[in-house]
């Protein structure tokens, strides 16, 4: 066996076992979900409402082909700070108007008749 071949059946044994987890998880979830509660003894609420808040599968899918593929970029990318997502797109903006696709909200001409 090459090492190629054992990287790939490692990385398929890693992704089996990351199924397992999430049935583990699961199965925690649902026993939890049954008895964890916040909030006040008199109007309790459930601490996770989704599963997802619990244990997040495709995250772990991530983690473990980032491990194994070089250069890839999982679903779950991490977000962005809002800062540097509002200031790229005022950069966009700003590109876009000096190109001419962007026409000044003062000329344009609605019709309204």
């Amino acid at each position: 066996m090459g090492f190629k071949e054992y990287q790939l059946r490692l990385e398929a044994y890693k992704i089996r076992q990351a199924e397992e987890e999430r049935k583990l998880a699961l199965q925690a979830w649902l026993n939890q979900n049954v008895q964890a509660t916040k909030g006040s003894s008199k109007h309790p609420k459930p601490k996770y409402t989704k599963f997802e808040e619990f244990y997040d599968f495709s995250r772990r899918i991530d983690e473990i082909r980032e491990d194994f593929e070089v250069g890839y970029q999982g679903s779950s990318r991490k977000k962005e700070d809002i800062g540097t997502v509002l200031a790229n797109r005022i950069e966009e903006f700003k590109r876009l108007k000096k190109a001419g696709k962007i026409i000044p909200l003062k000329e344009r001409r609605l019709n309204h008749d």
